[in-house]
């Protein structure tokens, strides 16, 4: 069986962008368990999503990219996306979401909201 080369600069950016995609969505879901006080519920649903999330943007590169074909170069293209993304973009982003939770918690103590908030989703 012949091993195409051809394309396969455009296959490892489709793959590396969905790496980062993934990191990026990984990202949003820690945020929303930070900003909400996640409970083991809330844990959950925010680890389901990110797995389904994860998958569902994994198969569309490969259709995009590689015609459905998993190959360990999209593999290891899709992990360094995510890896880049996580040692470039997810330390501001997590120091961001940090000082947004802490912002909310903030004005939830002051409106004395905070309470309903642990209660509900705890």
């Amino acid at each position: 069986m012949l091993f195409a080369t051809a394309g396969q600069g455009w296959v490892f950016l489709w793959m590396l962008g969905a790496g980062a995609l993934i990191g990026a969505w990984y990202a949003l879901l820690a945020a929303l368990r930070r900003l909400l006080c996640a409970g083991f519920w809330l844990s959950l649903a925010a680890d389901l999503a990110f797995g389904a999330g994860a998958a569902a943007v994994f198969c569309a590169a490969l259709v995009a990219a590689d015609y459905g074909r998993v190959r360990l170069y999209d593999v290891l293209a899709a992990l360094t996306g995510f890896f880049l993304f996580a040692a470039g973009a997810f330390p501001p982003a997590r120091a961001a979401a940090r000082g947004l939770a802490g912002a909310a918690r903030r004005i939830f103590v002051k409106i004395r909201a905070y309470r309903w908030i642990k209660v509900i989703f705890r």
